[in-house]
């Protein structure tokens, strides 16, 4: 199978009327579509990123989510997200592969990855 292709990822949060704002606002991500009756959010951030209520089950939240989202300059990104009050767990760092990276949280404690891949 040579089509398939990663369309969506799936974020599960305690609460997407709450978390919503910080991808949208804060972030920056467009907001692609909300469904009230059913709770989620499906945002724009190169493919679908999709806030998802995690009903009953907290296991789901709070944890590293493996979702990178690529800037093109690391220090200008951290910067404006810094000031805009997301909160970090750590400062830009360059890793082993070359490129740059810093996490931050989300409103229902899920960490995510701002990363600046290196120059070709």
């Amino acid at each position: 199978m040579s089509d398939l292709k990663i369309s969506a990822c799936r974020i599960f949060v305690p609460d997407v009327a709450a978390s919503l704002p910080f991808y949208r606002d804060l972030l920056g991500l467009p907001v692609r579509a909300v469904a009230n009756d059913d709770g989620f959010a499906v945002l724009d951030a190169g493919i679908m990123l999709i806030l998802e209520p995690v009903g009953g089950d907290p296991d789901l939240t709070a944890r590293f989510t493996g979702v990178s989202l690529e800037v093109a300059d690391m220090d200008a990104a951290y910067q404006e997200l810094r000031g805009k009050g997301v909160e970090f767990t750590d400062a830009p760092h360059t890793a082993d592969w070359g490129g740059k990276m810093a996490h931050f949280t989300d409103p229902g404690g899920n960490t995510l990855t701002i990363v600046e891949y290196p120059k070709q």
